[in-house]
This record gives C-alpha cells, sequence and structure tokens, in this order.
C-alpha cells in the first residue's frame, strides 16, 4: 500500500532521522543499561534481589502500558508533538532516576521515564515513515531497527564502563543532557505538522481501561514467578477483565483507541507476530550470552563484554544494508532470509560447550546477530506500509509493543525453562548456577536454544508462507 507520503520531499529528511535516532537509542539503552549496575544498586540501596529487579521490570511495564494510547495521540495531534513530549517527560524521569536515595524512588522515577519512553517511542516509526517516500522508505527504517537493537545491546557494555569509573546514578544522568541536545537539534530540525488528520477524540474510557489492565496483568505476571499470593492472582484476574471489557468497548466505540478491523490483517499479523518472535529471541540470547561467558565458561566481565560487542557491531553494519536492498527487491525475501539466518544462528549458540574457542563462539553469535539485522528493516516497512496513512502512530506504538513484550517474555521464559532443565540435569531443585558443573548449565542452555530456535523457524514459515501467497496472488 502506497500513503501519500511517498510523493513527500522534505529536505530535512536525513536531520530528522537523526533526531529521532538520537531519542530512540537512549529509550532502548536504557532498557538494558541498569541491568549490569543491579548489583551496585542494591548494596548501595540496602535493597532485596527480589525488590532490586523493579528497577529493570517497571520501565518495561509502563513503556508496554502506554506505548498505544501514545500511538493514538499522536495521530490526532501530531507525532512530533508527542515524540518531543516524551523526550521531556524521559529527560525528567532520568534526572529523578538520578537523584532517587531510596528504592521506592528509584522505581517510580524509572516508571516516569517508561511514560516519556512510551511517547516517544510510539510516535519514532510514524515520523520516519511520513517523512521518506517509498523508496527510501526500507534504508531509513533499516537505520531505525538498528539504533533499536543497538540501544538494547550496548547497554550491559555501557552500563559496566559507567559504573567502573562512575557512581551508578550516571547511568541515568546522562540522559539528562543528551535530552536536552535532542529537543534544542529537534526544534530545527523536526517538522511541526507533516499532514492535516482528520479531527477526532480521543477514547478516554477506554484509555482508562487498557493502561490499569495492562499494568494489572504485566505487574502480576511478573510478580506471580516469586510470589503466587491471593493479592497477585486477584491482581492478574482484575487486570484481564478490564482487558477484556476494553475490547468489549472498542467494538463498539464510534472512535476506538484501536482499530481492531486492522487485526483482520492477515499480513499486518504476521509482520507484527514475527517482530514478536524475533524480540523473544533477542530477550533470550542477550539474557543467556552473559551466563554463558562468565558462569560456564569463566571469562572475566571485561573479556565478555568484548565477545558481547559482535552483536552490536553486526547491526550497526548489516541492519542499514538491509534496509537499502530491500528498497530495491522487495521486502518479503529479506524477512525470510533473515528468519532463517537467525534461527540457524541460534540453534549454533546452543551447541556450544566447554571447548570452543573465541573465533567461533563469536562466529555463532555473530551469525545470529546478521539474522536479526537482515529482518528487522524490512519486516518494519511492512508494518508501516500496511496501515493507512492516519494510523502510522498507531502502527509504530504496536511494534514497539511487540518489541518490548517480546523481550520481555523472552527474559522470563529463557530463564523459567533453563533452571527447569538444570532441576532436571541436577535432580533436584536449582535457581542458579552450580559451581564446578557447568555441564547442568549447559544441559539447561541447549535445551533453552532448541525451544527459541524452533519458535524463530515457526517465524520463518509464516513469512514464507506470505511471500508464496503474495506470488501466486500477482500471478493471478
Amino acid at each position: 500500500m502506497n500513503h501519500p507520503t511517498d510523493a513527500v520531499k522534505t529536505p530535512s529528511k536525513w536531520a530528522i532521522l537523526f533526531t529521532v535516532l538520537i531519542m530512540t537509542f537512549m529509550a532502548t539503552l536504557d532498557s538494558s543499561i541498569v541491568n549490569v549496575a543491579l548489583p551496585v544498586m542494591q548494596k548501595a540501596l540496602n535493597a532485596g534481589l527480589d525488590q532490586i529487579q523493579w528497577v529493570s521490570s517497571v520501565y518495561l511495564l509502563t513503556m508496554c502500558a502506554f506505548l498505544l494510547v501514545f500511538g493514538r495521540l499522536g495521530d490526532l495531534h501530531g507525532k512530533v508533538r508527542y515524540f518531543e513530549v516524551g523526550v521531556v517527560i524521559f529527560s525528567i524521569g532520568s534526572l529523578m532516576c538520578g537523584l532517587s536515595t531510596t528504592l521506592p524512588a528509584l522505581v517510580i522515577s524509572r516508571a516516569v521515564q517508561g511514560i516519556g519512553g512510551a511517547s516517544a517511542m510510539a510516535n519514532n516509526m510514524g515520523i520516519i515513515t511520513e517523512a521518506f517516500p517509498a523508496r527510501e522508505r526500507g534504508r531509513a527504517l533499516g537505520l531505525l531497527a538498528s539504533f533499536v537493537a543497538l540501544g538494547m545491546m550496548c547497554g550491559p557494555v555501557l552500563g559496566g564502563f559507567i559504573v567502573a569509573v562512575l557512581p551508578w546514578e550516571y547511568i541515568f544522568l546522562i540522559n539528562v543532557p543528551v535530552g536536552l541536545i535532542s529537543l534544542v537539534i529537534g526544534h530545527f530540525t523536526l517538522p511541526r505538522t507533516m499532514h492535516d488528520h482528520k479531527p477526532g477524540k480521543m477514547d478516554v474510557v477506554g484509555s482508562l481501561m487498557l493502561i490499569p489492565g495492562m499494568l494489572l496483568t504485566f505487574l502480576s505476571i511478573t510478580m506471580l514467578q516469586s510470589n503466587a499470593g491471593p493479592l497477585v492472582v486477584a491482581a492478574l484476574v482484575a487486570g484481564l477483565v478490564l482487558l477484556a471489557l476494553f475490547v468489549r468497548h472498542e467494538r463498539a466505540c464510534a472512535e476506538p483507541l484501536i482499530n481492531l478491523d486492522l487485526f483482520r490483517d492477515k499480513h499486518f499479523m504476521v509482520n507484527l507476530a514475527c517482530l514478536f518472535i524475533s524480540f523473544v529471541a533477542i530477550g533470550v540470547y542477550e539474557l543467556m550470552t552473559p551466563f554463558y561467558l562468565q558462569d560456564a565458561r569463566g571469562f572475566d566481565p571485561g573479556l565478555s563484554g568484548l565477545i558481547f560487542c559482535i552483536i552490536p557491531l553486526v547491526n550497526a553494519v548489516a541492519g542499514p544494508i538491509s534496509g537499502a536492498i530491500s528498497d530495491r527487491v522487495g521486502c518479503e525475501p529479506l524477512t525470510c532470509l533473515g528468519l532463517a539466518t537467525f534461527a540457524t544462528g541460534l540453534f549454533l549458540i546452543g551447541t556450544l560447550g566447554m571447548g570452543e574457542g573465541i573465533p567461533q563462539i563469536l562466529l555463532f553469535l555473530g551469525l545470529a546477530s546478521l539474522g536479526t539485522s537482515i529482518f528487522q528493516a524490512p519486516n518494519n516497512s511492512l508494518i508501516m506500509g500496511s496501515v493507512p496513512v492516519e494510523m502510522l502512530g498507531f502502527a509504530g506504538s504496536a511494534s514497539a509493543l511487540a518489541r518490548y513484550l517480546g523481550m520481555a517474555v523472552g527474559i522470563s521464559g529463557s530463564t523459567s525453562l533453563l533452571y527447569g532443565q538444570m532441576s532436571v540435569a541436577a535432580g533436584r531443585p536449582v535457581t542458579a548456577f552450580v559451581e564446578g558443573r557447568p555441564d547442568i548449565f549447559l544441559y539447561g542452555h541447549r535445551f533453552v536454544y532448541v525451544v527459541t530456535a524452533a519458535l524463530v523457524a515457526v517465524g520463518f514459515a509464516l513469512t514464507l508462507a506470505r511471500m508464496v501467497q503474495k506470488r501466486r496472488t500477482h500471478r493471478a
């Protein structure tokens, strides 16, 4: 589907892209940068392990809850406006995090960060899609996909460097000047008006069901891993009821928050499902790789960080190239190639044991990263190209929701699978690495990667079926 935006030629389109990429990198970086600093924060704030993990999870959960609402607001009142609002709120939340002296204050501040990140991330793809004609959109969205992946992958490396030389507060305070700089640049580069959208009303009732429904559901699911008490179960039930009422309300609403008809488009759903699957797998190997390198192989954190760098390096090179190629040859073949390569790389990572050298580890990690790099940009183009221009904000926010939900599912799911299989191998319940028994870890490690590779292979099958069906339709 071609948008009216295809005829738009904005002289400052690359400046628009640069501004959006700054904030995109900063927001995605903060979804992973805190993980390496959690042990330091735990000691400084005198918190338990079950408490400090909320510093990481509340950011992702808050973003997921608010993404769709800010996507709709961007469609109604301007994507640039809500992108900039997001930068402001994110920067304020970062300052609050850096000034926090207690764990509750830090968790609340991270929630504020999450709200700001949601507003920015819900509208970044829409801004880029409006600014670039179709023949260049793949390249632009390829750069965006690379910066999303770079932010997520560079977080542990950059976070480790910062906490090694500075107090932990600086992993948040560093965002404040970056946010201010992006606002100043955006004032001169971002378009004030791109298109005159049809006037509409915000579905306030639907929003008041969706936000608490998602928050209650995600928070209670996270808490069920450590506390399955009646209060948590009640919160889960309440969240699911609110989400069910939200769907019922949306079907009857004249101007819904979410156009549910869009989910009847099987091509849009395949693209979104494959995006979700790819980020489930990204969450898996982002979590599992440091455990394999440091616990099983005994590499020090510095060497592990250097090995880990292969993932963002491959992404930075391959992502834009994939986007540029997709502009010439089409998106479907590259999404198939990307997921096939990704599944192969994940399976090979699962075969790693105690004897492989660093070059082989780099090769397998790089192959997996190459697969997701090839896939992301053309898949983003397919998602944004399958909706009308007045729904670009929603499509962008739905994509961001699929990414963050996928990461959360990948992290929590792989942890459960890993320790479950380690318990089988050990013959007793295991919830941590067993010193002197890397074979127990590798047993669970292999199982997790086989399951993850199979899941990505399902995504490959979906994209292949879509491509074959599309070609048959064109021939007919």
